[in-house]
């Protein structure tokens, strides 16, 4: 059985495992917290980082390897779209969504208003909380507003894409940031839609019920 290493908090993590449920992979999710360091978990990700996959003798780390490696070895299902130009696109919008907004929705508020709180590292800081909401947020949400689509997700079926894209969203609502509706409306009924999709609904209710074992 594949072994998926991390806590499903973690964007990264939760891109992973929303991937196998949605090629209905039957997984085993170890709990990790990232950067440890021990013997083991180094063995399965020399960087110590989450999330990092096990599936019989391969092991491999890296949420954008690991999705892609699950589709090619598992293609039943399939998680990115079939035509080498929508593939390029694919790989932008995960991109996008790995590195832009999660700088922007997990480190500059998740961080700030959760993980500090909840592992001792000190008060947020509401500054730059406000600063990404305010100022960094807008121009990104506003390029989203004008390349997603109206109706169902970026290339057909939901991809990788849609859940790199949408999850820092998610990581930012649970301390209480969303988009404005009124301002960004395709953004907000695009994020519902990804959020609603069985698996990724699967994930949520899980990160739900750790959620409230840790308030």
């Amino acid at each position: 059985m594949i072994k998926i290493h991390g806590v499903i908090l973690s964007p990264f993590v939760r891109k992973v495992i929303a991937i196998a449920k949605i090629k209905k992979l039957p997984y085993e999710n170890v709990a990790v917290f990232p950067a440890t360091k021990t013997p083991e978990f180094l063995a399965v990700s020399p960087l110590g980082k989450i999330p990092a996959l096990e599936d019989g003798s391969l092991s491999v780390s890296d949420s954008s390897a690991i999705c892609e490696y699950l589709d090619d070895k598992y293609p039943e299902i399939a998680t990115r779209p079939v035509s080498s130009e929508d593939r390029a696109k694919a790989r932008w919008f995960e991109e996008y969504g790995d590195t832009k907004l999660t700088e922007l929705c997990v480190a500059g508020i998740y961080f700030e208003r959760f993980v500090k709180k909840s592992f001792g590292k000190g008060d947020a800081d509401e500054e730059k909380v406000a600063n990404t909401i305010e100022k960094l947020l807008p121009p990104q949400q506003d390029y989203l507003e004008s390349v997603l689509p109206a109706e169902g997700f970026l290339f057909g079926g939901i991809c990788t894409a849609d859940i790199s894209i949408v999850g820092p969203f998610i990581s930012a609502s649970y301390v209480g940031y969303t988009p404005d509706k009124d301002q960004h409306p395709k953004l907000t009924a695009y994020i519902e839609r990804v959020k609603s999709h069985e698996a990724v609904a699967e994930v949520l209710k899980a990160e739900g019920d750790l959620l409230k074992k840790l308030a």
